[in-house]
């Protein structure tokens, strides 16, 4: 009998080893298999999330293996709804255990998945992976599984809520940026019709001062002669009536002689004829004495032909008249000669057969 106590203490201790043995073979049985991931490879992870502390999750895959996600600042957790896949940003804490998701990212260092977008549905979640989110082969723990069961479909109606709110926060963002753009659309028109208000005055300002020739004619004359021809009398006609149709206007007159004679006699020669060009244009053509410009008499220079033979000396012997039009006013007016000012001659008498 005493060896009993012995005995007795020896079975007990049987029992202890015999129990623990038991427990670690059932924990063993329930461990699921730790996926990795390559460093810098890209990787997708769908599953249920098992637990979450801080900034990283355990996320149980189909095939029972588990997964370590880490969440950044960069990370972009989004709730998917609605038949077009549309999606809200959502909180980190949105993350609880048992949710079903889907993580986009790269491996790190450590093995882990770096997210880079974590996608979730909480109409999809698993009832079975719910309960899942903490395995125990202890039954003890299944009351407490399904407590937490009960607050994760809690959470779930309330993100179900906060959803429908940004759904409707979304509508007034849209509504408010539409009337906004059409807004600065009318300010940006009424600014553009402003500058273009500006630019136009800009250019009838700087056209004040600028006359472009419209209208031109040349006058020939006999040899020592300042008498008009009726030839040169009709084209000066002509040029009168279409200088008297043009606002902003004012003639040019520039007489010139061939070389026949001397220099002094030359010059004095070519001031008479473009004095006869302008009391012409005075008495018969109505031009106004202010429209006129003081005449010059340019002697031979500026010849129109070659003076050693008669023919070019005949060309020489003539007045040039030009209405020039003044740029500024013409734009003001809506005249088409502002846009591309050219000269169009009149007419030009033929040279007098001498």
């Amino acid at each position: 009998m005493k060896y009993l106590p012995g005995r007795n203490q020896f079975r007990r201790l049987l029992a202890v080893s015999a129990q623990t043995l038991m427990t670690a073979t059932l924990v063993l049985a329930v461990t699921p298999n730790t996926k990795t991931f390559t460093a810098g490879e890209k990787a997708n992870v769908k599953g249920v999330i098992i637990s979450h502390e801080g900034d990283s999750l355990k996320v149980r895959g189909d095939d029972d293996s588990v997964e370590t996600v880490d969440l950044t600042g960069d990370t972009k957790i989004q709730l998917k709804h609605g038949m077009f896949g549309r999606k809200s940003k959502m909180e980190n804490s949105a993350l609880v255990p048992g949710l079903r998701v889907e993580a986009q990212g790269k491996g790190n260092e450590k093995g882990d998945l770096v997210a880079d977008r974590v996608i979730f549905d909480p109409s999809s979640m698993k009832a079975s992976r719910q309960i899942d989110t903490r395995v125990s082969p202890l039954e003890a723990r299944q009351g407490s599984l399904e407590g937490k069961q009960g607050q994760l479909e809690g959470r779930t109606g309330t993100l179900e809520n906060r959803a429908g709110q940004i759904e409707g926060k979304q509508g007034d963002l849209e509504k408010t940026q539409q009337q906004t753009i059409a807004d600065v659309g009318k300010v940006r028109s009424t600014a553009e019709q402003a500058n273009q208000g500006v630019t136009d005055v800009n250019g009838r300002v700087t056209n004040l001062d600028n006359y472009q020739p419209k209208e031109t004619a040349t006058v020939y004359f006999k040899i020592n002669s300042a008498a008009l021809s009726p030839d040169a009398k009709k084209d000066l006609d002509d040029l009168a009536q279409k200088a008297l149709n043009e606002k902003g206007y004012l003639v040019e007159i520039a007489g010139f002689a061939d070389t026949t004679g001397n220099a002094a006699v030359n010059q004095e020669l070519s001031q008479r004829r473009a004095n006869a060009v302008i009391h012409y244009l005075e008495q018969n053509g109505n031009i106004p004495i202010h429209r006129i410009l003081t005449p010059s008499g340019l002697g031979t220079s500026h010849e129109a032909a070659d003076n050693k033979t008669s023919e070019g000396r005949k060309l020489n012997r003539r007045v040039e008249v030009k209405v020039l039009v003044n740029q500024g006013l013409a734009s003001a007016t809506g005249g088409s000669q502002a846009a591309a000012p050219t000269a169009t001659t009149t007419g030009t008498t033929a040279p007098p057969q001498q």
